[in-house]
C-alpha cells in the first residue's frame, strides 16, 4: 500500500510541530555522523547553535521552509502543470536558471548560457474540416484527432472495416484504399490511446488509406483529445498520424460516395530549452571531471475539459526533483570549499514525452560526456512508501556501484540509499538517467517514494507532499554524494 503523507503532514502544519520535528532531525542527524546513538524527540542535549556548527557548511541551506516555498511556486496553478512546449513552461525554466545564478553557478550552455536549446517544431490541427455526403449536405462531425502535412481534399466511397481486427501487426490490409470507417477501442487512455491509434493509421497508410473516419459515442474520450488536438499545440512525432482522422457520430449513415476537405496541419518554430549551471571544481584537475544532479521540469500541463481541477500540478512528479536540484546547488555552491570535481546542475524539458530533453542534451552536450563521472537523477522525492520515510531507492541498483557508495556515506549521516525490491530494476529506463546510462555514463534516479494513486492525475499537488521528508531526502542525496564531489570515491559500472 502507498501511504499519501497528508495526515502526517497536515500534522506538522503549526509552527511549533515543525519546529519539534525539524529539532529532533538535526540532533539525529549529528548523531548518526558522530556515532552517538539517536536522541529521541524532546530530548536534545545540545544547543541548536553547537548542532548547527557540526554539520558541513551548506547545511544551512536545506531546510523545510526553502523547501516548501520552491515547491509550492513550480506546482502552483499558475505555472499551469509546466507542459513542456508552454508559456509556463517558460517561466520555471527562467525560474530555474535564476536560482542557479543565485547559487553562484555558471551558465553550463553554449557561450555560457544557462540554457541548452533546441529547435523543435510544434503542431495542433485545423478546424475548417468539411464532410459532405453525396448530395452535398454537410455531415456534423467532433474534430480532427490529427491530419497530414499536405490539405486533403478526398472524394469516393466510404469503406467499413473492423478496426479491431486490423490491430495485430500480421492483420492482411490488403485491398484497403481511399477513405474507411471504424470504431477504435482500447484500454489505453490519453496519450498512450492516440499513440496506439496513429501507428495503426499510419499502417494503413501504408497500404493506400487516405483518410480514417471514427465511429464516437457523444461521451467518447477521442472527443476531448481532439479539442486538445485543436487547442494546445504538440511537439511533433514520429508516432503522429499521416492522414486525416475525424471523429463523426457514430448513427451516421452514408448512402453513397462522400467528399472530405480539410487543410494541412498547422506548424510553427519554437526553442524547447534545459536549464544547465556549473559549479567549478577547486582541483585544478579534478575540474574536468563532473557530477550531474538533474530533474524534469516538464509535467502534463492541463486539461481544459476537467470540470472542477483542470491542471496537472505534477508536485511530485516532478516538481519534486527539481526542488532537490535548485536546493542541492544553493547548498552545494554554499560549502565553505569548493568540491575538488566539478558539478552540473540540470533539469530536462520533454521527459514526459519521450525523455527528449535528455536525449537532445547527449546527442550535442556542452560538457564532455565521458568527463561525467555520475548522473544522480532525482524522481518523485515528496510521499514517501509506508515504513520508507527518510530512505531513498536507486534505480537500476546492480548496474553500478553508485549506490553502494552512496549509500555508505549517507548512512553516516542518518539517510539510508538502498535497492527497491520491485522499482530498482523495474524503472531504470524510465527517466532521464536512460538517456546518459546508453551512451556509458554510470547514471541512475533517486526516488524516494512510488507510483502513488495521484500518480499523473490532478491531484498531484505539493500540498500532499510531506515536506520533512523531502528535506532530509535532500540533505541525504547531498551528503552520500560528498566523497564523489571531493574525488576520493569514483563510481564503476558493473562488470558483465
Amino acid at each position: 500500500m502507498i501511504w499519501t503523507g497528508r495526515t502526517h503532514w497536515q500534522a506538522l502544519r503549526t509552527p511549533k510541530a515543525l519546529s519539534v520535528f525539524l529539532s529532533a532531525f538535526t540532533a539525529g542527524f549529528v548523531a548518526g555522523c558522530l556515532g552517538a546513538p539517536r536522541l529521541a524527540l524532546g530530548q536534545l542535549e545540545k544547543p541548536q547553535e553547537a548542532i548547527a556548527q557540526a554539520l558541513p557548511v551548506g547545511a544551512e541551506q536545506i531546510t523545510a521552509g526553502r523547501v516548501t516555498s520552491t515547491i509550492s511556486f513550480l506546482a502552483s496553478d499558475e505555472l499551469a502543470g509546466r507542459e513542456t512546449n508552454s508559456k509556463e513552461f517558460e517561466i520555471a525554466a527562467a525560474y530555474v536558471a535564476a536560482r542557479f545564478r543565485g547559487a553562484g553557478l555558471e551558465g553550463g550552455g553554449p557561450e555560457g548560457s544557462f540554457y541548452h536549446e533546441t529547435p523543435v517544431i510544434q503542431s495542433r490541427v485545423p478546424s475548417d474540416t468539411v464532410l459532405l455526403q453525396a448530395d452535398g449536405v454537410p455531415v456534423a462531425h467532433y474534430g480532427l484527432l490529427g491530419t497530414g502535412d499536405q490539405p486533403c481534399a478526398l472524394q469516393g466511397p466510404v469503406m467499413d472495416v473492423s478496426l479491431e481486427s486490423l490491430q495485430s501487426p500480421e492483420a492482411d490490409l490488403k485491398g484497403l484504399r481511399g477513405i474507411v470507417r471504424g470504431k477504435f477501442e482500447t484500454k489505453a487512455k490519453g496519450s498512450r490511446a492516440l499513440s496506439q491509434l496513429n501507428r495503426l493509421a499510419q499502417r494503413l497508410q501504408a497500404a493506400g488509406v487516405e483518410a480514417l473516419l471514427l465511429d464516437c459515442d457523444p461521451q467518447a474520450l477521442w472527443i476531448e483529445q481532439a479539442e486538445l488536438a485543436r487547442s494546445k499545440p504538440k511537439l511533433d512525432r514520429s508516432d503522429r498520424a499521416g492522414i486525416p482522422i475525424l471523429l463523426i457520430p457514430s448513427a451516421v449513415v452514408f448512402p453513397g460516395p462522400v467528399r472530405l476537405n480539410t487543410s494541412a496541419m498547422i506548424k510553427d518554430d519554437r526553442s524547447m530549452r534545459n536549464v544547465i549551471g556549473v559549479l567549478r571544481g577547486s582541483d585544478e584537475t579534478l575540474q574536468k571531471q563532473a557530477v550531474l544532479f538533474s530533474a524534469h521540469l516538464d509535467h502534463l500541463g492541463s486539461n481544459p475539459a476537467l470540470a472542477d481541477d483542470s491542471i496537472f500540478n505534477g508536485a511530485d512528479d516532478d516538481a519534486s526533483g527539481v526542488t532537490a536540484v535548485v536546493t542541492l546547488a544553493d547548498a552545494i555552491g554554499g560549502m565553505k570549499e569548493r568540491p575538488k570535481r566539478s558539478v552540473l546542475f540540470m533539469t530536462f524539458w520533454g521527459e514526459e514525452s519521450g525523455l527528449l530533453g535528455s536525449k537532445q542534451f547527449v546527442a550535442n552536450p556542452s560538457w564532455p560526456l565521458d568527463q561525467i563521472v555520475s548522473n544522480i537523477n532525482i524522481e518523485m522525492i515528496g510521499r514517501p512508501e509506508g515504513g520508507a520515510r527518510g530512505k531513498i531507492w536507486m534505480t537500476g541498483w546492480q548496474e553500478s556501484d553508485l549506490g553502494i557508495l552512496m549509500s555508505r556515506s549517507a548512512k553516516n549521516w542518518g539517510v539510508e540509499i538502498f535497492e527497491h525490491p520491485k522499482f530498482s530494476s523495474m524503472l531504470y529506463r524510465s527517466s532521464d538517467n536512460w538517456s546518459f546510462a546508453e551512451r556509458g555514463v554510470v547514471a541512475h534516479s533517486f526516488s524516494a517514494g512510488s507510483l502513488h494513486p495521484d500518480y499523473h492525475q490532478v491531484d498531484d499537488e505539493w500540498d500532499r507532499l510531506e515536506i520533512p521528508h523531502m528535506t532530509q531526502v535532500i540533505q541525504g542525496l547531498w551528503l552520500g554524494s560528498l566523497p564523489i564531489l571531493d574525488g576520493t570515491q569514483t563510481p564503476s559500472k558493473a562488470a558483465r
